[in-house]
């Protein structure tokens, strides 16, 4: 390796590590700063498991040891974070790590005792801080709704709202409002995932009738919008490319599992094989844009 070569990949090296520096730094002061806040739910008097924190796996998956020594994976109940090769999965995961990385902490069941992975589904209380709700607020997670295990289902709601509003965390860089040009005139545009006409269950077997299952968007912003290269994708990783596509404001566009002929309103993903995508236990549609920012999610 020459000289220069090596002399510029520690330059290199030592940008990206005072990068991830202020990161960590930016995301701890944040941490700190709103522990001493009453805005996420608290709760006193818990009766619920004790556990030490092994490892923060993400933004809302951790590894504990429950008292009494069983190892397990606790999924937080409520809430989605970006995953860790997404945009703001590491600051996601780095923010759970400020809040509870070697902690001893609190685990409070909903309805449900595990999801499908066979993760455990809990509340996870730092002292009497609901961890679910911290990093809602901070701008970390979503909210994401999983009937039956709805206790603070409002409250998350309330508080993505108000992050996503003041353009905390992970919104400060993935936000859903998009500054658009438009015959010279600047605009927003908003897409939403709109369970209102979705049809994530079609009727009879899903595998057999693709085309009656399908997920809706709704353009709520005062511009057409180009989404041309976007990408939708479920919990498994099954991705669809958005072909050339415009969407008005004020419009809706379903996008149908099976095939069929792309018109303004239905779009078809034809997926190659002869499942379903969309899981009737519960799933999560992700919205990407061309390039790769995170612009809506939704859970049921």
């Amino acid at each position: 390796m020459s000289k220069s070569v090596g002399l510029l990949l520690l330059g290199l090296l030592a940008a990206c590590t005072t990068d991830e520096a202020q990161m960590e730094e930016r995301i701890a002061a944040a941490v700190r700063a709103t522990l001493t806040a009453e805005a996420a739910p608290r709760a006193e008097g818990l009766v619920g498991a004790s556990a030490q924190v092994l490892h923060v796996i993400d933004g809302d998956t951790i590894e504990v040891r429950i008292d009494g020594g069983q190892t397990s994976t606790v999924r937080y109940i409520g809430i989605n974070a970006p995953e860790l090769g997404d945009p703001c999965g590491a600051e996601a995961s780095q923010a759970n790590a400020q809040l509870v990385a070697g902690r001893r902490v609190t685990l409070m069941r909903d309805v449900s005792e595990a999801d499908r992975y066979g993760r455990l589904l809990r509340y996870v209380y730092w002292e009497d801080l609901l961890v679910n709700a911290e990093l809602v607020r901070l701008g970390y997670a979503s909210a994401a709704t999983y009937p039956p295990d709805v206790a603070f289902a409002e409250e998350f709601a309330r508080l993505e709202a108000e992050a996503r509003a003041s353009s905390r965390g992970c919104w400060a860089i993935q936000a859903a409002a998009v500054a658009t040009e438009e015959q010279g005139q600047a605009g927003t545009f908003e897409i939403l995932i709109d369970p209102n006409c979705s049809q994530f269950d079609a009727p009879g077997n899903d595998n057999q009738n693709r085309e009656e299952e399908y997920v809706c968007f709704t353009q709520r912003g005062a511009q057409p919008i180009d989404l041309t290269g976007w990408s939708v994708r479920d919990d498994h990783g099954w991705t669809y490319s958005v072909p050339v596509f415009s969407l008005a404001p004020g419009a809706s566009v379903r996008l149908r599992t099976g095939c069929g002929v792309d018109t303004d309103t239905d779009l078809y993903w034809c997926k190659p094989d002869a499942y379903a995508v969309w899981n009737n236990a519960g799933d999560t549609v992700t919205l990407l844009d061309p390039q790769g920012v995170l612009i809506a999610r939704y859970s049921y």
